[in-house]
């Protein structure tokens, strides 16, 4: 039994990508007997997570109260601020391995120190490189990638080759459901009508703008879609002003950010995915669950996304980042053809049980690791 720890302020207080993968993986490196703990911020609004993962929190500084001088600064000086209160507690733990989710937290390489027993683990989401971060790199033991993409990113930035583990879905939360008609109902839509869904930041990367963009093209005297964006953002407003300027404002539904765990049944009430990046993604954990739920998906063709559709056009269709025009294409194909969804669904549904599992990606962990 190894004693492994995630260090990352953001775990406990946050939702998103990497906290996703931070407590699945945890979750399932426990289950494998592992003893686990999560190291994260002291809040008043503490994310809920599994009762069985030993939880370590502390105090930390906002990155907000520090001054602008450039979102990287702020965070870096928020991790800062965090590990000041914690490195003691942390050290004495005397871990086997401790696993970094950004380049930011390098430092704990330092602040610890490589003399002891404990060895550092990468494992990467992204390309939130910072200043110094290739000097401490060679404190790091191991290098974890969450797609092949995101592995040539760290290579390029490193020099160092990565292992492959892929993010993982909970195929148990996300899995096809036939109970869609009260939340169908409640979100307002008909069951004649294709609705085409988005979950996420609303923020300008992720191409959200181009669904609304996408939808105008569409004749809708032909083709019933809908469109439900699930989360929020910074460009919130804009959209809703880009709906209303383009006519289709009346066709879609902005709903505020949901639980992890209800997401599922926002995915049951809907026909397709549809999300057009137009920035790198490294792997797309919202893509994936998408599919889990059974739903075809609609995907830009960047980043780490086509490992996880798949280029076949059997889980769902790929489009270049930020093409309007082969969005709306893609969309009209989809709406048109209910056979053609149902069956690009259950290859999607069957695709990641096979491949994304956080159960497969632990067990690469473990390997990584030489913990098996």
């Amino acid at each position: 039994m190894a004693k492994i720890a995630f260090i990352d302020v953001t775990a406990t207080v946050s939702y998103g990508g990497i906290q996703t993968a931070i407590w699945s993986l945890a979750h399932a490196l426990t289950a494998a007997g592992h003893a686990v703990t999560v190291v994260g911020g002291a809040s008043e609004t503490l994310r809920s997570y599994p009762d069985e993962i030993r939880r370590l929190t502390f105090p930390y500084v906002l990155r907000e109260r520090f001054p602008n001088l450039g979102t990287r600064f702020r965070k870096l000086a928020e991790r800062l601020s965090f590990a000041y209160c914690a490195r003691k507690s942390v050290e004495a733990e005397k871990f086997d391995w401790i696993i970094l989710t950004k380049p930011f937290d390098f430092f704990w390489t330092k602040i610890i120190g490589t003399s002891g027993h404990t060895r550092f683990a990468f494992m990467s989401g992204g390309t939130d490189f910072v200043a110094l971060d290739r000097q401490l790199a060679p404190r790091i033991s191991a290098w974890l990638a969450c797609s092949h993409f995101n592995a040539w990113q760290i290579r390029t930035r490193y020099k160092r080759f990565a292992t492959v583990i892929f993010n993982g879905v909970d195929t148990q939360l996300f899995k096809p459901s036939q109970d869609r008609s009260n939340t169908r109902q409640a979100l307002g839509f008909a069951e004649t009508d294709v609705v085409f869904a988005y979950a996420g930041r609303m923020v300008g990367w992720k191409g959200v703008a181009k669904i609304v963009e996408a939808l105008a093209q569409l004749d809708f005297s032909a083709t019933p879609a809908k469109l439900l964006l699930i989360g929020e953002g910074p460009n919130t407003n804009e959209l809703k002003a880009l709906g209303q300027r383009l006519g289709v404002l009346d066709r879609i539904v902005f709903h505020p950010t949901v639980s992890h765990s209800e997401l599922p049944a926002y995915y049951a009430a809907c026909d397709v995915g549809v999300f057009p990046s137009i920035g790198d993604e490294a792997f797309g954990i919202t893509i994936a669950e998408a599919m889990s739920s059974g739903l075809p998906v609609i995907a830009s063709h960047v980043g780490g996304i086509p490992e996880v559709v798949g280029n076949e056009e059997t889980c769902g269709l790929l489009v270049p980042p930020g093409n309007v025009e082969l969005l709306a294409e893609s969309m009209r194909k989809l709406a048109l053809a209910p056979r053609l969804r149902q069956e690009m669904g259950d290859n999607a549904r069957s695709r990641i049980e096979q491949l994304f599992t956080w159960q497969a990606a632990a067990q690469r962990m473990l390997i990584a690791l030489d913990l098996v």
